[in-house]
């Protein structure tokens, strides 16, 4: 090969390991390492070291690659138990009087937040007791009326509430900090991330979609953005549609959310899923939206509609989940979701059993849902509801460290915290 060819093959790979931003920046500074270690030895055997790791490098990272999923295809099943993609621990909260606990709302590094009444509670995750909590509800100065949703920035103790037209800061204390400006009509944050040092991701839309069919043409294309933590400005990520197609189900007068997990953290980047195309895009920290997953057929073209969610990643496997739109306001039930996953080896997909050592006959569909609210992207959350443990105990379906869980439980706990760490 001549060394114009040696050039533009490198560089070809040089292209493809950049969208790899976790790999490329271990195998970078891997390269540089030998460099520096090898400058005795022939250039050819080190350029021929390097063409080896770059080609490792991008043949590894199957994510990167554009995977075509067929919602509708029939694949073979692959049964795992869940220990074999992630260790487990299990956490209960030490909930008390002095709050009403509503639900889990997220996990950071090292608390698990969770909503009460009007008030916002910070566990510590290791210990499951109360660290602290931001009770500032209320009409007067530095006090939050409402909230949707709200994202916690660990490294700066800065809590962002989403109030009606603005943003309310806080610290974990509950000491106010600042407001930013939102919106001049009311919009639905569905989801607010902490994306970086500067900004916050928001994936929503304005309330009048919520409860009337036309939108009245304002940010009608807009379903995701960036918001600056300082200032409020807001710089819109385009992800191109045909029609609208709502995540909110209604029904003489009354409304419900589909269970969707639009922005997905995966290494370095975002993956954000627009249901309303057919494409699922990597966000890129230096802002670039690459396409990476195409689902078929187009979700324009299925009367009867199923959302594909994106993916959770772990060091073998992609693992995806749908889920039929098809709500039985009867029942108030949805149609069981399905898993699948790939391996990043064969790229060959299959649908999953997954079970657990410690559950008998429980089935899990693991998907990108057991991370949606987790500030890493190799950790995630179950949560289980303590009635169905307890439950399952007595049908002597428990066993291991979840029946020792169990059987510890009082009647003041309502929750089981599962917490998954990928292989």
């Amino acid at each position: 090969m001549g060394y114009v060819a040696s050039i533009l093959r490198l560089q070809r790979i040089f292209i493809c390991a950049k969208k790899q931003s976790i790999l490329f920046s271990k195998n970078y500074i891997l390269i540089f390492f030998i460099v520096f270690k090898m400058r005795t030895i022939s250039p050819k055997i080190i350029f021929i070291v390097i063409l080896c790791l770059l080609l490792w490098g991008c043949k590894k990272n199957v994510s990167n690659e554009l995977i075509v999923f067929d919602v509708n295809g029939n694949f073979p099943v692959k049964t795992l138990d869940i220990e074999d993609v992630a260790d487990i621990e299990y956490l209960t909260l030490d909930i008390h009087d002095d709050f009403l606990f509503r639900y889990y709302n997220s996990m950071t590094d090292h608390y698990i937040l969770c909503d009460g009444i009007n008030e916002i509670i910070f566990f510590d995750r290791s210990t499951g007791k109360v660290a602290s909590k931001v009770s500032r509800y209320g009409q007067g100065p530095g006090e939050y009326t409402a909230y949707t949703r709200y994202a916690y920035d660990e490294k700066k103790d800065e809590l962002f509430i989403f109030d009606t037209y603005e943003i309310k800061v806080y610290g974990r204390d509950g000491t106010f900090k600042r407001k930013l400006p939102f919106m001049d009509f009311i919009f639905f944050a569905y989801g607010v991330f902490d994306y970086d040092e500067e900004n916050l991701l928001c994936y929503g839309f304005p309330y009048r979609h919520f409860v009337a069919d036309d939108d009245g043409g304002r940010m009608k294309d807009t379903t995701f953005m960036l918001v600056s933590k300082q200032d409020g400005a807001k710089d819109v990520i385009p992800t191109p549609f045909e029609e609208r197609i709502s995540i909110v189900l209604r029904q003489g007068g009354v409304g419900g959310f589909a269970k969707v997990s639009p922005a997905i953290r995966n290494g370095y980047d975002f993956l954000l899923t627009d249901y309303s195309s057919d494409t699922v895009y990597r966000f890129t920290p230096d802002r670039q939206l690459l396409p990476v997953l195409v689902r078929e057929p187009s979700i324009q073209k299925m009367e009867t509609k199923i959302f594909l969610h994106s993916w959770l990643e772990t060091s073998r496997f992609l693992f995806f989940s749908t889920q039929k739109i098809d709500f039985d306001w009867n029942t108030e039930k949805w149609p069981p979701e399905k898993g699948y996953l790939m391996e990043k080896n064969s790229e060959k997909f299959f649908q999953t059993n997954i079970s657990m050592r410690d559950y008998k006959g429980y089935e899990l569909i693991l998907g990108p849902a057991a991370i949606y609210k987790t500030s890493g992207w190799q950790s995630g959350i179950i949560v289980w509801n303590v009635i169905e443990l307890q439950k399952a105990n007595k049908e002597n379906k428990l066993s291991g460290k979840l029946k020792e869980v169990t059987e510890r439980l009082t009647n003041d706990d309502e929750y089981v915290f599962m917490i998954l760490k990928f292989k």
